[in-house]
C-alpha cells in the first residue's frame, strides 16, 4: 500500500506526464514538493479531494475507513464458513449509510445468512450492506468481491472552495520564494473522494488568487483540468 506522500507524488507525476511537462520533483514539507526545471523553482502543494473537505477532517473519509474495516472482518468470517466452493459478492450501501459497530454488523450478516440459507441473494443483511450474493461454483477456493453503490450526486464546483481556502492560508506561510505556486487537487486515491472531473459544473465560478495554477487530476485516468480565473495574479 502506498504512503500518503507516495500518493501525493503520484498525483504530481501524473499531471506532469499528462500535460507533457518535465520537472525534477523534490520531496519537501511545506510545500509538499519543489519542482525544478526550465529556470523555475515551483512550490507545489497537493491535497486529496473529498466532497465534504474540512481542515478538521472528512466524514466521508471516516466512513470509508469504517467500511474497509467492516469488509475485512466480514471477509475473514465468511472464509471461515465458506473456505471453498463459492463466489460471494458483498454489495455495500452508499457512503451516507448509518454508522454502526463492525462486530455487530458482522453478526447481523451471519444471522441473516442463517435465516435465508437457501436463498442465493440476501437483501439488507446489515445497516451498511445492501445485499450478499452467494453462488456455489464447485470445489474451488472461495472468492469474495466487494461492491459499493454510488449515490450518483452531481459534483459541484463549490466543493473545491474550502480546500483552496485552507491550502491558500498554508501557502502564505511558506518560508521560501518560488517563481510559481501550484495547488494540485488529487481525485481518485479514495473511493469516498472519487468523482468524474468532467461532470463538475461551473468551474469558472471558482475564484482564486496567489496561486499560479490550481489543477484537478484524476490519478486513475490521468485526466486533468486547470481551473481558470480572471482574479489570478502572481
Amino acid at each position: 500500500m502506498l504512503t500518503t506522500k507516495e500518493i501525493e507524488r503520484l498525483a504530481v507525476e501524473k499531471y506532469l506526464q499528462a500535460s507533457d511537462q518535465s520537472y525534477e520533483v523534490e520531496d519537501f514539507e511545506s510545500p509538499d514538493f519543489i519542482l525544478r526545471g526550465k529556470g523555475k523553482k515551483i512550490g507545489c502543494e497537493v491535497t486529496e479531494f473529498y466532497p465534504d473537505y474540512s481542515p478538521k477532517g472528512s466524514d466521508l473519509r471516516q466512513r470509508e475507513r469504517y467500511l474497509n474495516n467492516f469488509h475485512q472482518k466480514l471477509k475473514t468470517k465468511l472464509l471461515e464458513y465458506y473456505p471453498q466452493g463459492y463466489t460471494i459478492g458483498i454489495n455495500y450501501k452508499p457512503y451516507m449509510s448509518e454508522k454502526s459497530s463492525t462486530d455487530l454488523e458482522v453478526e447481523s450478516v451471519f444471522f441473516n445468512i442463517k435465516q435465508s440459507i437457501n436463498l442465493r441473494y440476501i437483501n439488507d443483511p446489515s445497516k451498511n450492506s445492501r445485499g450478499i450474493l452467494i453462488h456455489k461454483i464447485g470445489d474451488f477456493p472461495t472468492l469474495i468481491s466487494q461492491m459499493i453503490a454510488s449515490d450518483d450526486i452531481t459534483p459541484k464546483a463549490e466543493w473545491l472552495i474550502p480546500m483552496i481556502e485552507s491550502k491558500t492560508k498554508l501557502m502564505q506561510n511558506w518560508n521560501s520564494t518560488f517563481s510559481e505556486k501550484w495547488l494540485i487537487i488529487s481525485i481518485g486515491p479514495s473511493r469516498a473522494g472519487y468523482i468524474s472531473i468532467n461532470r463538475i459544473k461551473n468551474l469558472d465560478s471558482v475564484k482564486y488568487i496567489l496561486w499560479n495554477k490550481i489543477i484537478l487530476i484524476d490519478i486513475h485516468f490521468a485526466d486533468y483540468i486547470e481551473i481558470k480565473s480572471t482574479e489570478h495574479r502572481l
